[in-house]
């Protein structure tokens, strides 16, 4: 960085001197950058979870309607045996 002349300072409407001023200003842009690099691992991880879930979410969704077809099939079974077998003979006579 070329050194800044007296009446570049006074223009720039900063007082304290050059050097002081670039370390200030290259702290701060590197705690502004590694605050953004921690926010984007964060939104990295989040996205991740997100999608893992919903996978997840899927899955046990498959599962159930799968179980509930086969719960339909077996009613229906069961419906189709009942009306085909003889009815019970009864303790009343």
């Amino acid at each position: 960085m070329p050194r800044c002349e007296p009446n570049d300072q006074e223009a720039s409407g900063y007082r304290s001197p050059a050097q002081a001023l670039v370390r200030f200003f290259q702290k701060s842009r590197d705690l502004w950058k590694e605050k953004y690099k921690k926010l984007q691992e964060r939104l990295k991880a989040f996205r991740t979870e997100l999608r893992d879930l919903r996978r997840s979410r899927d899955r046990w969704r498959a599962k159930a309607e799968a179980l509930e077809e086969k719960v339909e099939e077996l009613h229906g079974k069961l419906q189709q045996h009942l009306e085909q077998s003889p009815p019970a003979p009864s303790r009343l006579s």
